[in-house]
Order: structure tokens, then sequence, then C-alpha cells
């Protein structure tokens, strides 16, 4: 899974401005009209990474959980099969989440 910093084409230790004009790149190159999924994903990593709080929640949050993938499937598991509603879901993602730093704290 690409990390937004990839999306958008960027440095990780990028500032606001870098990070605006990766945006503003990335959408010359993959426009709305023509590739709506693309735009989409280029604006969520934009969202995800356009200030510098963004950028600090995202490399805690990035730190804390490296495998995005694995977690996904961990919640998965956790549901035994059952399509959870959006509660279940976040009960599940919090717990995983918990797992995960509780591991690294100790």
């Amino acid at each position: 899974m690409k990390t937004p910093f990839e999306i958008l084409n960027i440095p990780r230790e990028s500032g606001d401005d870098a990070v605006k004009k990766g945006y503003l790149a990335m959408v010359k190159r993959f426009p709305p009209e023509r590739f709506p999924d693309e735009f989409q994903r280029i604006c969520t990593a934009y969202e995800a990474v356009k200030t510098e709080k963004d950028r600090v929640k995202f490399a805690l949050f990035d730190a804390a959980v490296p495998d995005v993938d694995a977690l996904i499937r961990d919640i998965r598991e956790d549901a035994e099969g059952d399509r959870p509603d959006l509660v279940s879901l976040q009960r599940l993602l919090a717990a995983a989440v918990r797992r995960i730093v509780t591991v690294d704290m100790e």
C-alpha cells in the first residue's frame, strides 16, 4: 500500500508548500474528468498530509501501524467472517491499534 507521500510523489520531509505543489502536479497529471479513481486517491493523500499537524498524525499512525494490510487482515479475522456494522468495525480497529501500540511500548 502506498503512503500519501508516494502518491503525491514528494519526500516525507516536505513542508506545506511542497505538499501542495506535489498535489497540484498530480492533479494536473490525473485530472478528475479522465481519472476519477486516481484523482480520489490523490485528494485523500493530500488530505492526510496537507498540514504539519496532519503529517505528525500520519507519522504517529504510521509508526504504530506500519503494516496496514496486516491490520485489516487482523480486523477481518476478529470479525470471524461476519459483516460487522460500522460501530463493530470501529471497535475492532481500536482494539487492533491498542494491541499494536501495547506491544511496541513493552
